[in-house]
């Protein structure tokens, strides 16, 4: 069975931690493992982050929305800001791994299964995240043996 948990968030950097919240207690209900919570919710603040200050350029009047789409082996996450978005396909990390900003991309890619960028049909900027996730005890089994 899916479901869907939609937020609206005003781009200020204080609501950083709502959908992070969120997703612990919605995914922890379904018992998914700890750590692929823990691993999404990073990537959903890099997501959001880059959304209010990037996207949105932390107008306060513009929202980022976003979509925690719960399924059976798998939580998605879509992030829609206001801006006029990035050239994701040209995009190149850095080779300055140890500067202080720009490392969001990077962090999300390593946390999720599947990252991608793209327009939304009502021309808002997404960022979609995918984390398969496994129970609890799967991992427990996993990680004792």
């Amino acid at each position: 069975m899916r479901s869907r948990v939609e937020l609206r968030l005003p781009s200020r950097m204080e609501y950083l931690g709502v959908p992070d919240v969120v997703l612990a207690e919605v995914g922890g209900e379904l018992g998914c493992a700890r750590r692929s919570l823990e691993e999404l919710g990073t990537a959903i603040i890099e997501a959001c982050t880059n959304a209010m200050e990037h996207g949105n350029h932390l107008a306060e009047d513009l929202c980022i929305e976003i979509w925690i789409d719960l399924g059976e082996d798998a939580i998605e996450v879509t992030v829609l800001d206001q801006g006029p978005g990035f050239d994701h396909e040209g995009w190149r990390p850095s080779e300055d791994l140890m500067r202080q900003r720009g490392r969001g991309i990077l962090i999300m890619r390593e946390f999720t299964d599947h990252l991608e960028f793209g327009r939304h049909a009502d021309g808002r900027f997404l960022t979609r995240l995918v984390k398969h996730v496994v129970p609890d005890d799967v991992v427990d089994d996993v990680g004792s043996g």
